[in-house]
């Protein structure tokens, strides 16, 4: 981590505006944070310091550097302060169907996965619930730690809707670790997902997902399902994952329903 810096008062709190004294030291703080070309990793003064600096109450300091943790732009750890955060990334959710590999390298970054196993499951739980698959019937199964420019981000589960020895030992000859799954099954395997459905809700992490993913037990996460189908609405595909909050987030483009009368519709992106 880096050395603490200093937050300089360019103008300092103006204590008769009608600005609150959070967002203005909030703006001072992205004002030096981008004027001073601080990289991510810098520890900020403590909120002690801040609040003599300034002359506001902790509870201002804690509003103020809370809301710039919620938008991703610092980032707090446990005993030792609050850092400058690294960006967040944005994965596609719903307006396509291609996969966490496509979308990432599409945007320049690289994508790289440790394969933790590749086997055929019976159908259960959650996952006959999306596939609608009847009981005793069998897909097949992939696991996986997701890393993007080198960093874990993910853990996912994959989930073929086919009982296919011949798919799973492809699968298994096939380098995963730095290829696409959505590619395989459409180049090798005809399996094209045409559209689908995306959900995602916030978790926190437990103690083996945490150490999956690098975090904190208790920290939050981003779980996402997904379930993909072919032209002709066929389940081909469903996953789960897990994501880690404070390297993922979540955009939503807003359009009108061209329908008469048609409400507002969210298109977003995780």
């Amino acid at each position: 981590m880096g050395d603490s810096v200093r937050i300089v008062e360019q103008g300092g709190i103006e204590r008769d505006a009608r600005l609150p004294y959070y967002e203005q030291l909030k703006q001072l703080i992205l004002r030096e944070i981008a004027q001073n070309g601080l990289e991510p990793g810098h520890l900020l003064p403590s909120e002690t310091e801040m609040c003599a600096r300034y002359g506001v109450s902790r509870t201002v300091v804690r509003q103020a550097v809370g809301e710039l943790v919620t938008e991703g732009v610092l980032h707090r750890m446990r005993g030792k302060g609050t850092f400058v955060a690294r960006p967040k990334l944005s994965e596609q959710f719903m307006e396509s169907t291609v996969g966490f590999f496509e979308d990432m390298t599409s945007h320049g970054h690289s994508v790289s996965s440790t394969v933790l196993s590749i086997d055929r499951v019976e159908v259960a739980g959650r996952i006959r619930e999306l596939m609608g698959t009847d009981a005793g019937a069998y897909c097949l199964e992939i696991v996986r730690q997701r890393a993007v420019n080198d960093e874990v981000v993910a853990f996912t589960k994959s989930y073929v809707n086919r009982d296919d020895l011949q798919l799973l030992e492809h699968l298994r000859a096939a380098d995963l670790s730095k290829g696409s799954l959505y590619r395989i099954l459409e180049d090798s395997f005809g399996l094209r997902i045409e559209s689908g459905h995306r959900s995602i809700e916030a978790t926190t992490a437990s103690g083996m997902m945490a150490g999956l993913l690098g975090v904190g037990p208790g920290d939050p996460l981003l779980y996402v399902e997904s379930v993909g189908r072919d032209a002709i609405g066929g389940v081909i595909e469903c996953f789960r994952a897990w994501h880690r909050a404070d390297r993922m987030r979540v955009e939503m483009d807003v359009v009108r329903d061209k329908r008469p009368g048609g409400a507002l519709l969210a298109q977003a992106r995780v």
